[in-house]
């Protein structure tokens, strides 16, 4: 069964895909995550913040190809720059309705356990389009209208967190939406298709700021211990 892995390398803020997270870019723990699972030996890296030289360096001799969008056809994909011939079977022509799944995962959830994708994976293996991983929301949500006073509270108990990385099948792929798995996530099924949970983890969390970047540090540090 064929599987395509994508991690999106996204554009730059406070913390971006190019910071270091216990001594390596986000990026490349990103791309290693993948290649954990022993599901691949190929990561195609969907590179929105035009970075393109910066990222090849940043994952110097990991087997990656690089993109600067998602087309309906992955064509044209630019090798690794320092990779062997014979570590590019990724670099063909591949259409999505060849690929049985597409795995997308987001640059900046850095310690994402791998087991994450493989439990996502697995399920659209089993025959689900769509399958995410969530979390159960921690936090009491409220309901503010325009003026910033409190009309309800929902009820979460059926509220999840969404996180990558995300599996889908091939031809379901949005190719516009492949630069936000959790968008294409949630436009799948508010166009009425079926999206399939599985048990998230905590470290799977999106590194965005300073704060969530000194806590990346610190589990970082206890991950690798």
């Amino acid at each position: 069964m064929s599987i395509t892995a994508v991690v999106v390398a996204g554009g730059r803020g406070e913390v971006d895909v190019l910071t270091s997270v216990g001594g390596e870019p986000m990026v490349v723990r990103s791309v290693r995550i993948l290649l954990a699972t022993g599901l691949v030996d190929h990561v195609v890296l969907l590179d929105v913040g035009m970075r393109g030289d910066a990222l090849i360096r940043a994952c110097s001799g990991l087997p990656v190809s690089m993109r600067d969008e998602f087309p309906r056809t992955l064509f044209g994909m630019r090798p690794h720059g320092s990779q062997r011939a014979d570590t590019t079977a990724g670099d063909g022509v591949v259409t999505a309705s060849s690929v049985d799944v597409v795995l997308l995962h987001d640059a900046a959830r850095p310690l994402a356990p791998p087991e994450l994708a493989v439990a996502v994976v697995a399920a659209v293996r089993r025959g689900h389009e769509l399958a995410v991983p969530v979390l159960p929301l921690a936090d009491t949500v409220k309901q503010v209208d325009a003026e910033g006073i409190v009309r309800s509270t929902p009820d979460r108990s059926g509220l999840r967190v969404v996180q990558t990385p995300i599996a889908i099948r091939g031809d379901l792929v949005d190719p516009g939406l492949a630069a936000d798995p959790v968008a294409m996530a949630t436009r799948h099924a508010a166009a009425g298709g079926a999206v399939h949970t599985v048990p998230g983890h905590s470290a799977a969390f999106t590194v965005r700021n300073a704060w969530d970047l000194e806590l990346a540090e610190l589990l970082a540090g206890r991950i690798e211990r």
